[in-house]
């Protein structure tokens, strides 16, 4: 008889073990690995309490890799610790910690090639102050909008050129970073007899070389890459300023947002989920705050994150 009873006994406890294990899933905060059964996760920030198939993948992976032209302060790598900061380093990897990824990685790409090899699945996401544009929301889906940003107009101390005004279709010469926003700009003004020539220059530091060294008389790029170099890396802009009449326009002020591929939809939708929480947390503002930047030029209010240029909605 006491064998008996022992044995009704497991039965029972193996019944609630499994019924609280149900129940837990259920609520949606709780799903087991098949590496770790002890590992739980937060799944309130997906679809009905199930997490997507992408984000189950890259959990049992423990790397989202992200990809960068590795610009500061968007999303680089430290020279000298080798750690991923920046502004959207500090919100994918505060994103990533809340969805139960271990680590995030940083793959340094050319900004013209970014949605090439986000598609060719050398990458998972772009995280790299990209726009949210018509042409780009054909190739790839963007999330959320994160911030927002304008441009800035970059020339020598000793230049007349302090806006578009300034500007001699006969000898200015005005560089840009091959693939941005900046590029269309730079080319319409060309277009429409405003300069001399629109230069691809190469990336930021390598513009910003041309132009102290009289390549170029003005370089259009982000308003935020010259106001981080200003306040945290003035040596790097020595005898460059800011062109005090430049303004943007409806096409310049930028709405940035991550992007994935068309495969991993509801995999950013979480991704999503996950930002909202945080700026009403306050969380991105301080990330502004941290590097030195002015959340007031940046921050927009979750009734003002979506957009609606995506082409594909599942």
């Amino acid at each position: 008889m006491r064998k008996l009873k022992i044995k009704k006994f497991g039965v029972l406890l193996l019944a609630i073990t499994l019924m609280s294990g149900l129940m837990l899933t259920a609520c949606g905060k709780t799903e087991s690995s098949a590496d770790d059964s002890s590992v739980t996760y937060d799944n309130s920030f997906s679809k009905d309490g199930v997490p997507s198939a992408e984000l189950t993948a890259l959990r049992k992976k423990g790397v989202l890799t992200v990809g960068s032209s590795g610009d500061a302060p968007f999303a680089y790598i430290d020279q000298a610790t080798g750690a991923f900061n920046g502004v959207d380093a500090e919100i994918i990897k505060e994103v990533a910690k809340r969805l139960g990824i271990k680590t995030v990685k940083m793959e340094l790409i050319s900004f013209s090639e970014l949605i090439l090899n986000l598609n060719a699945k050398n990458i998972d996401m772009i995280t790299d102050c990209m726009y949210i544009r018509a042409d780009r929301a054909q190739q790839v889906y963007f999330g959320d909008i994160w911030y927002t940003q304008g441009g800035g107009l970059l020339t020598a101390k000793d230049s007349a050129i302090k806006g578009v005004e300034n500007f001699n279709p006969n000898t200015t010469v005005i560089g840009y970073t091959p693939g941005t926003v900046w590029q269309t700009t730079v080319e319409g003004w060309k277009t429409a007899g405003l300069i001399k020539e629109a230069r691809a220059t190469g990336d930021q530091s390598e513009s910003i070389v041309a132009l102290q060294n009289k390549k170029i008389d003005g370089f259009l790029t982000d308003s935020t890459v010259l106001e981080n170099l200003f306040s945290n890396s003035p040596a790097t802009v020595a005898n460059l300023q800011m062109a005090t009449n430049y303004k943007d326009d409806a096409t310049t002020v930028g709405r940035i947002a991550p992007s994935v591929s068309f495969e991993n939809i509801a995999f950013m939708e979480e991704v999503d989920n996950v930002v909202a929480k945080m700026r009403d947390e306050g969380v991105i503002t301080k990330i502004f705050q941290d590097y030195k930047l002015d959340p007031a030029l940046h921050m927009i209010t979750n009734d003002q994150r979506i957009h609606t240029l995506n082409t594909r909605t599942e």
